[in-house]
């Protein structure tokens, strides 16, 4: 059933997650205005991107549960040195043909 949860999320999400395989790929950093998403939902992309292996080097600042912004989860996302994995880059390259 994760599987088929992964493969559902990336259908519904496929523009995106391809658009932001291609920016890290081309050296570029993603950043979610690009997108018009707002941090949280930027964040639940980079992190799936991450725990499915495509991509490597992201980091995710969260607010603490004493932190005063009870409205955002998501302080910031860091995807500086962020690279594609070679999974990332085969998903793609299957992804481009």
């Amino acid at each position: 059933n994760y599987i088929s949860n992964n493969i559902v999320y990336i259908l519904e999400n496929e523009e995106i997650i391809l658009s932001i395989l291609k920016e890290i790929k081309n050296g570029a950093t993603p950043v979610h205005t690009s997108y018009n998403v707002t941090l949280d939902m930027w964040a639940e992309f980079i992190e799936y991107l991450d725990d499915i292996k495509y991509i490597t080097e992201v980091t995710i600042y969260w607010f603490g549960d004493d932190d005063e912004y009870y409205d955002e989860r998501v302080h910031s996302v860091d995807l500086r040195k962020a690279k594609l994995t070679p999974f990332g880059e085969s998903f793609l390259a299957e992804q481009m043909n």
